[in-house]
């Protein structure tokens, strides 16, 4: 498909608001089945199970569903580093959402928050689109790597959210493990569709490989990002997914499908210096948000 950055925005933008919606919403649904008052909120495989049976839970999913086939799309009309990085918009919107749903007042402090982790997310996007390759190279070897790596990567912070001692902190922890497979998957659906391109893709091991790791890992990613919910607002969720999954996304782009081809050694130092500011961005809207003061003295 050709290149279309602009209307890859357009639809991009689109799907914040989509994304939004659905974490408000399914933060009520996990609501209804997490133990509010326990040590820790923590969802057993029985609760997750239910929560199939959960009629908003899957309105939900059907708002997640239709963004992500905009996702795709965009996807296939600019480069990865554009799109994922650009998903931290859904931010902003989530809080005004979760204000209007539950009530609560959202303090300057927690938009200054938000206000550095869109800046922090938005610096690293310029400085990845300015340094982008036109085009990815797909190396087969390095595919399979990288999904390997990032999976490693996400395992850890799931076990982080487990055992976790702070309900805060597991909520940071659940929801990173579930952004670091989204940003994995963002680059996996780049590959696919090189393979799709550029091979015969029916007959392509690696493309159906690549289509088991994506089902998988979006079961996986689901399920840890459930979690999150379980353990603190959809606002801190979403805001460590936009802050942690463009990362990932970018750094897939980067190291695996070739993206920073053009990539210098102060522009590696500005993306680093941008993430760390969105992650900080974040740290600030947990230590600030009121369900942190509610859930510490529980």
């Amino acid at each position: 498909m050709d290149q279309n950055i602009p209307l890859a925005v357009l639809l991009t933008l689109v799907t914040t608001v989509i994304f939004a919606a659905a974490a408000v919403i399914q933060h009520q649904a996990v609501g209804k089945q997490s133990i509010d008052d326990a040590a820790n909120a923590t969802m057993s495989g029985g609760q997750l199970l239910a929560l199939i049976r959960s009629p908003r839970w899957w309105l939900g999913m059907g708002l997640i569903g239709a963004g992500a086939a905009i996702t795709v799309v965009a996807l296939m009309m600019a480069p990865l580093t554009v799109v994922q990085s650009l998903a931290v918009l859904a931010m902003p919107w989530t809080v005004l959402l979760a204000e209007r749903v539950h009530g609560h007042r959202v303090s300057s402090a927690m938009w200054r928050a938000v206000a550095l982790t869109v800046a922090g997310t938005a610096w690293f996007a310029v400085v990845a689109v300015k340094y982008a390759a036109p085009t990815s190279e797909l190396d087969d070897t390095r595919l399979i790597g990288g999904v390997v790596v990032g999976f490693t990567i996400s395992g850890l912070f799931a076990l982080s959210g487990a055992r976790g001692q702070r309900a805060i902190l597991r909520c940071v922890a659940w929801a990173a493990s579930g952004a670091v497979i989204h940003g994995l998957e963002a680059g996996v659906v780049k590959a696919v569709g090189e393979i799709i391109t550029s091979r015969d893709w029916l007959a392509s091991v690696l493309f159906w490989a690549m289509i088991v790791t994506l089902v998988v890992g979006s079961i996986t990613a689901t399920a840890f990002i459930q979690q999150g919910y379980a353990n603190g607002p959809p606002e801190i969720v979403m805001g460590t997914t936009n802050a942690v999954s463009p990362v990932a996304a970018v750094a897939f782009g980067i190291l695996v499908l070739r993206e920073g081809a053009n990539m210098t050694w102060p522009a590696a130092v500005m993306m680093v210096a941008a993430g760390a500011i969105a992650v900080y961005g974040v740290v600030l809207l947990a230590r600030f948000h009121p369900a942190t003061d509610s859930a510490e003295a529980m």
